[in-house]
């Protein structure tokens, strides 16, 4: 277990000094979730802890077990929904397992599991449910880690490295005297000259924690389409399911995730007959499977919500500039707010977002001594050196 956690340990590392170019919503999206399912990838493939993915069983030995075992997990095997209710070693053998009748049956659970491989259930004569998405989990849950870091991957394109850019080597707070004014005055005289003119590079900003939610609900969706239409009630049916009598229940996770199965293998006799082998078959990995997915309903809702409320305060900050310059002042402290009400009014949204990061990533006090020397040459302006005179000192680059 040790081996698979520490595959993804060098991605959890935390870098003192890192530019932080993104918010708390941000990183539970491209980091945690981003983690968490490539977590859910492994373990869906480990046969260590949970087995192999199959093993069938037959009653006579017509058929080698591991061709048996392979046949089966390729052309999937199937459940018999008429068989989920009823009493486990008198009325069925297990829930799923059972004879199929001639008469078909669309009840709660009569659909393809996997859409996209759905098979005719008129070959078992009855309604049965084939399971082959075992053989896609892995591939969906990494596709869907890619996706939750799509939209930090594409704001950091178009970033740029803009806020590295315009802070580098200024670790104001460590510098004395003379030198640590001139960095001062140099970083204002930055923000001064480009004011306006950052509007793209906020609006993709804006834009990508808007890309966060879609993703999200996006992906509710998809998971739902791959899991036969059962993903959006799974976390409320599981919780039905405990709270109902335990002689007449049935079980969701068994029903999405069945651990026994059926499997049908027709090979020719020794007269030239087709013979029919029937097999059960015992899907190991569906216990983690399972716990996967109920963890992924709960998950995706929270950060739904969460995400949604992130956008509801961006939309505040958007709209009001008491908002905007609240935010500024619980980084600065009240010490601030004189040159907080010279410097917010005159900075629009996106000059506004630049002067949120640099106060994520500078010490409180150089950053107030900033905001000073940057709202006064705002109102009382000042005589406009140029950045070449400043021969000691890291100038930032225009973008």
């Amino acid at each position: 277990m040790i081996g698979i956690f520490s595959k993804v340990r060098s991605q959890v590392k935390i870098k003192h000094g890192k530019v932080h170019i993104d918010n708390p919503m941000f990183r539970l999206h491209y980091r945690f979730s981003f983690l968490l399912l490539c977590l859910c990838c492994l373990l869906s493939t480990s046969r260590q802890y949970f087995g192999e993915h199959i093993q069938c069983i037959q009653d006579s030995a017509g058929v080698p077990p591991k061709v048996l075992n392979n046949y089966c997990f390729i052309m999937s095997t199937f459940s018999v929904p008429k068989s989920y209710t009823g009493k486990i070693g008198e009325d069925i053998p297990y829930m799923g397992i059972g004879n199929p009748g001639k008469q078909q049956s669309h009840g709660r659970y009569g659909h393809n599991v996997f859409r996209a491989s759905a098979q005719n259930a008129s070959d078992e004569g009855s309604d049965v449910i084939y399971h082959n998405y075992y053989q896609w989990v892995p591939f969906c849950l990494f596709l869907q880690a890619i996706m939750f870091y799509t939209p930090y991957f594409i704001w950091k394109r178009n970033d740029n490295n803009k806020v590295r850019t315009v802070i580098q080597g200024l670790n104001i707070y460590e510098l004395e005297g003379q030198k640590r004014e001139k960095q001062e005055d140099v970083l204002a005289m930055y923000f001064l000259e480009r004011l306006h003119i950052h509007v793209r590079w906020a609006l993709s900003y804006f834009v990508c924690e808007l890309l966060c939610l879609v993703n999200v609900i996006g992906q509710m969706f998809f998971t739902n389409y791959f899991l036969g239409g059962t993903f959006l009630t799974y976390g409320v049916q599981v919780f039905e399911f405990l709270d109902q009598d335990a002689e007449v229940r049935a079980d969701p996770m068994a029903v999405v995730f069945p651990r026994v199965t059926k499997c049908t293998f027709h090979k020719f006799g020794s007269s030239g007959t087709i013979q029919r082998h029937d097999a059960m078959c015992v899907l190991a990995l569906n216990v983690i499977n399972e716990k996967i997915y109920v963890f992924l309903w709960f998950w995706f809702i929270l950060l739904g919500v969460l995400t949604a409320f992130h956008l509801i305060y961006r939309i505040a900050t958007l709209s009001s500039y008491t908002v905007r310059k609240n935010v500024i002042k619980a980084k600065t402290g009240l010490g601030s707010r004189e040159y907080l009400n010279m410097v917010v009014p005159r900075c629009d949204i996106a000059d506004w977002l630049l002067l949120s990061f640099l106060s994520k990533n500078m010490e409180v006090l150089a950053f107030n001594e900033f905001l000073e020397r940057l709202a006064k040459k705002m109102v009382y302006g000042t005589k406009q050196e140029s950045f070449s005179d400043e021969s000691d000192v890291k100038m930032p680059l225009t973008q």
